[in-house]
């Protein structure tokens, strides 16, 4: 009877464990434009990795971070980032740290996919804008984040 409950406490710590680990994200919505940084209101990007990865694959003088949102996704759930008035991300976990991403953008889709996230690295969506300038939307999964288990989290669906 002891060996029972001994098993049966084993499996509930399991599963309490395996709860704790969503999938943490940060996502940044970061503008590519070549306007002088005096006559713009938002900072440069302050991550220099981030800051020169965008320099070396795309093509404007300087990127300014809008907004940063982070997020906890239990497993086959969907989270939503409210990056701006005008752009909103519907990110569901589909588990190890594969994502499935809408961009909706002034309402409309402008992107839908599913995408792995590599530790570390950041992943990035991005489209024009007027005056020949670009918006871009990085995320990259937070410390302590496993793709493939449930909990409970700041989700939908």
């Amino acid at each position: 009877m002891m060996s029972r409950a001994v098993v049966f406490l084993g499996a509930l710590l399991a599963v309490a464990t395996v709860k704790a680990a969503d999938l943490k994200l940060e996502a940044k919505l970061i503008w590519g434009s070549n306007e002088p940084t005096n006559k713009v209101q938002h900072t440069v990007v302050k991550d220099p990795k981030l800051s020169a990865d965008l320099h070396r694959i795309f093509k404007w003088n300087n990127y300014y971070e809008i907004n940063t949102k982070e997020v906890s996704i239990a497993h086959n759930k969907t989270g939503t980032l409210q990056m701006s008035d005008k752009c909103k991300l519907d990110v569901k976990n589909l588990g190890s740290n594969r994502i499935e991403v809408s961009c909706i953008g002034k309402g409309k889709q402008v992107s839908h996919g599913e995408h792995s996230l590599a530790p570390g690295k950041w992943f990035t969506l991005g489209g024009n804008d007027k005056n020949n300038s670009a918006w871009f939307v990085v995320m990259r999964t937070k410390s302590g984040s496993s793709g493939a288990t449930p909990a409970a989290a700041t989700t939908k669906r």
